[in-house]
């Protein structure tokens, strides 16, 4: 199998268990974009959660199946809006007033967009 082969699943499955997490902690209006040549992320997702504890069960689970914890970022602990940088993934968790204040599908218009639910 060619590196670049390998490399396209294990992103897959990354995404794919990053995905995982958020069905697992009951987010909601789940969608994820295709990072464009401009963003240095490949693909970002946006969500939005009902608490901070909804928020912050995500962290931790997707901690938990991380074997590189220093590729975690994390910024927004107890408030609003969470940030989840991993590895070339980009997570946004809102609350709904947050959301819907701003509003980054606007942002990421240029983007495509490759997954909705919700």
């Amino acid at each position: 199998m060619s590196n670049l082969k390998k490399q396209n699943i294990q992103e897959s499955y990354f995404l794919d268990t990053v995905l995982d997490v958020i069905y697992s902690q009951k987010l909601q209006d789940i969608i994820i974009y295709k990072g464009n040549n401009s963003l240095s992320y490949k693909n970002i997702i946006i969500s939005t959660a009902n608490s901070n504890t909804q928020m912050n069960g995500v962290v931790k689970k997707i901690m938990d199946i991380l074997n590189d914890k220093s590729s975690l970022n994390v910024e927004g602990k107890d408030s609003s809006w969470l940030l989840i940088e991993v590895k070339d993934v980009l997570i946004h968790i809102f609350n709904n007033d947050s959301r819907e204040f701003y509003n980054l599908e606007d942002i990421y218009f240029d983007c495509e967009l490759i997954y909705q639910y919700g």
